[in-house]
């Protein structure tokens, strides 16, 4: 019971910080002043910081971003486009307090970090490095998807949440768990509702993520990421979502997506849920 307590704590958090980083920009971005900054650059990242950051965490925050790198590709079924080298690699700023990063990039005093999608940019600063294995992957993975399948391609919000929170380390009892408990409730949100959510009118957010991450999570388990990337290439080709859902799925309407996920879900308990997810997952 308190393993399940601290899991729903941690939910709730992770969901204000995503929550209030999909607000809009109103900060200098791109002119910020980093005067004196220093500059690490490894296969897929170019990270500026502030000097004041030890070099030897820098070296340790690259290789995390490298290892969700490759791990997120993988398990998207992404890896054999082999994107962000050379002048295309993704740019990173970390900040040394979350107070020099708030005052920059104008976010909310609890964000943890503000990503440029479009641009590749991820803005943060320097804190407890465990929790770049929640934020860190899912900033990521925003961006991973959206480089693969176009920026302008419309996708509903809780397919591109998903994709992102399915990522996180241990998504699988982070999400799964409160379902299974909105499931038995009767919170559950049809698939057909979840279509029409917006950030302005999603809910409660807590349900909205949890589902969100569960749907990306069973489509990856269920079917694999082969097919995962083949549906990705459907919506990048021009695809409308639900067709593509129909050709590679077999999943017609939402209605059927929510009999295949709710069968799932069935089949879950809590130990495998706690147990089936480090990260290491391959799909």
């Amino acid at each position: 019971m308190k393993k399940i307590k601290i899991i729903k704590c941690l939910a709730i958090f992770l969901i204000t910080v995503f929550m209030f980083s999909m607000t809009a920009f109103s900060a200098q971005e791109e002119s910020l002043p980093r005067d004196g900054w220093k500059e690490y650059k490894d296969d897929h990242f170019i990270i500026e910081y502030d000097p004041v950051i030890p070099d030897k965490y820098i070296r340790t925050f690259s290789s995390k971003c490298e290892k969700y790198y490759r791990k997120i590709t993988n398990r998207l079924g992404f890896n054999r486009f082999n994107f962000w080298l050379w002048n295309d690699r993704a740019k990173v700023y970390v900040y040394n307090t979350r107070e020099d990063y708030i005052t920059a990039t104008g976010r909310k005093k609890w964000s943890g970090a503000y990503v440029q999608v479009e641009k590749k940019i991820i803005n943060t600063f320097y804190f407890e490095r465990n929790f770049f294995d929640v934020i860190l992957p899912h900033e990521l993975t925003h961006i991973i998807l959206k480089e693969f399948i176009g920026i302008e391609t419309k996708v509903p919000l809780w397919f591109d949440e998903g994709v992102a929170c399915a990522n996180e380390n241990n998504s699988l009892p982070r999400y799964l768990l409160p379902v299974k408990s909105y499931v038995k409730n009767g919170l559950y949100v049809s698939v057909a509702e979840m279509d029409k959510k917006t950030p302005a009118n999603m809910g409660d957010p807590q349900v909205f993520y949890s589902e969100s991450a569960g749907y990306v999570i069973f489509l990856l388990e269920e079917y694999g990421s082969g097919r995962f990337m083949n549906f990705c290439k459907e919506l990048r080709d021009g695809e409308t979502f639900w067709n593509g859902m129909n050709q590679i799925y077999g999943l017609e309407a939402p209605q059927d997506m929510d009999k295949e996920f709710l069968e799932y879900l069935g089949k879950k308990n809590y130990q495998n849920i706690v147990s089936a997810d480090k990260m290491s997952a391959e799909w």
